[in-house]
């Protein structure tokens, strides 16, 4: 009676064991999931800082192209001033150099005496202020010309300096707009870098909630063959005081010791069927296996998020696809360089000695490609 208390005990002990460290490490994934959403949270709120920044930077090249090219057309306009003016400058030299030889003209020719002997042979009032007329037109249209010319040539230097300031202050304009521009651009290779350092960290969280599912997964199996074993144990141990008495009781009656052999027959045949699957269990653990490994990832078109199993990729990305007659399903298998994955789901493509592994994300995947390695099953 006492065996069988003592075995039921360490039977509810193991149960119990399996269920608190389920409890425990349900505990601490729950808590990595939720440091993973508070980094996911992170990581999109940065992303959309880094939208706004980079059309803040979008609109200040454009504004500096709007600028380039208004200071590009200011200084084609400043450039054909300068050839108007050099035009200007040399039709006045040239109205200075005729009315210069036309003084010397009147005064080597004698024509001031022309001039003044018409001016005296007007018949009346009339005629005299005509001719005067005439002559100060004659006289003075020179003066005028060059006068008009320089007046010309003035305003063309006008306007060449106010094309000069308009340039000056375009090009302060455009440092400005610059100098802005290179303070969004070190904020936006700031917030990248942020967003770099939480993909990273979020990475290190999931593969953190990898590991603890696959030790999860492995305590569990441990505590439940344990469990098993000592159940297993306490049976036999149970069939052995049951035979025992069963012996004791013959010279009693011989109908009844048949009938307590054929029962404890009984009772012995399924102890020996249930060490046969512990035996096959033996000889898979620590054994390995050459395969021939691809990378994929669930984030990939058209695959699905769950496998052949059951496991949710997205919540246990730790796993792996394999021909269940070379790996069995539900087995933990040590990918070198990698960690411990478990044989969780199948494939049409997967035959022999090949295996898919999973990988969080499609980069991943790809820089893994396609490897010969050797892999242990662990159980």
């Amino acid at each position: 009676m006492k065996k069988w208390i003592t075995g039921f005990a360490v039977l509810i002990l193991g149960v119990v064991n399996i269920f608190s460290a389920q409890v425990a490490s349900a505990d601490s994934v729950d808590d990595i999931r939720q440091q993973q959403e508070q980094k996911k949270e992170a990581i999109g709120s940065l992303q959309d800082k880094v939208a706004n920044a980079l059309e803040e930077t979008s609109a200040m090249n454009e504004k500096i192209d709007a600028l380039n090219s208004e200071i590009s057309d200011t200084e084609a306009n400043i450039d054909d001033k300068e050839v108007e003016i050099t035009e200007q400058e040399k039709i006045v030299e040239a109205r200075l150099e005729q009315a210069s030889q036309r003084l010397q003209a009147l005064q080597t020719n004698g024509m001031n005496n022309d001039i003044i002997m018409t001016i005296l042979e007007a018949e009346d009032l009339s005629d005299l202020f005509s001719r005067t007329l005439t002559v100060l037109q004659l006289t003075d249209a020179g003066n005028q010309l060059i006068e008009e010319a320089q007046a010309e040539a003035d305003k063309l230097a006008e306007l060449k300096e106010e094309l000069v300031t308009e340039k000056e202050n375009l090009k302060a304009d455009l440092a400005l707009v610059s100098e802005e521009k290179a303070t969004y651009d070190e904020k936006v290779s700031s917030l990248q870098a942020l967003v770099k350092e939480n993909q990273s960290e979020l990475t290190q969280l999931e593969t953190r909630e990898a590991d603890e599912t696959a030790r999860i997964e492995t305590s569990r199996q441990a505590a439940r063959a344990e469990a098993i074993k000592a159940a297993e144990e306490q049976r036999a141990a149970n069939e052995t005081v049951v035979s025992t008495s069963s012996s004791s009781d013959n010279s009693k009656s011989s109908s009844k010791v048949e009938a307590e052999t054929n029962k404890g027959t009984k009772q012995s045949s399924p102890a020996k069927q249930s060490a046969k699957p512990a035996q096959s269990n033996s000889s898979t653990s620590g054994r390995t296996v050459q395969v021939s490994a691809t990378g994929y990832s669930t984030q990939q078109a058209n695959l699905s998020t769950h496998t052949a199993t059951g496991i949710d990729l997205r919540v246990n990305p730790r796993v792996i696809a394999v021909d269940p007659s070379v790996i069995p399903l539900g087995s933990t298998v040590e990918i070198p360089g990698k960690g411990v994955y478990i044989a969780g789901d199948t494939g049409g493509a997967i035959k022999g000695n090949k295996i898919d592994i999973h990988f969080s994300t499609v980069s991943e995947a790809f820089a893994w490609g396609r490897k010969t390695i050797t892999v242990k099953i662990l159980n």
